[in-house]
């Protein structure tokens, strides 16, 4: 396989991890819809998931509301009353 068509296909399989995430869907049913294996959706899993942890910043959005908003990797959301001690923010974002 050339460099190009690795390339290529690592993108594709990151956008359906991503595609997985916002969907709320079980891994499963995931990839029944988009015709794919489990064990290479799992491999493409573990390769997003390490190059996540291998960054040691992850992108902020910061805007005015009454709530702060934790977004994990694995999909989980945590919502949090804008009052919260930046201590509790900070250890929530290091787990």
């Amino acid at each position: 396989m050339e460099k190009q068509d690795r390339i290529k296909r690592q993108e594709e399989m990151l956008s359906l991890i991503e595609q997985w995430q916002e969907s709320g869907k079980t891994q499963q049913s995931f990839c029944r819809e988009h015709d794919l294996t489990f064990t290479t959706f799992y491999y493409w899993l573990k390769r997003y998931r390490s190059q996540i942890d291998e960054s040691s910043f992850l992108p902020v959005e910061i805007s005015s509301g009454s709530h702060i908003e934790i977004r994990y990797p694995g999909g989980v959301i945590l919502q949090l009353p804008a009052a919260t001690r930046l201590s509790t923010v900070k250890q929530l974002l290091t787990l």
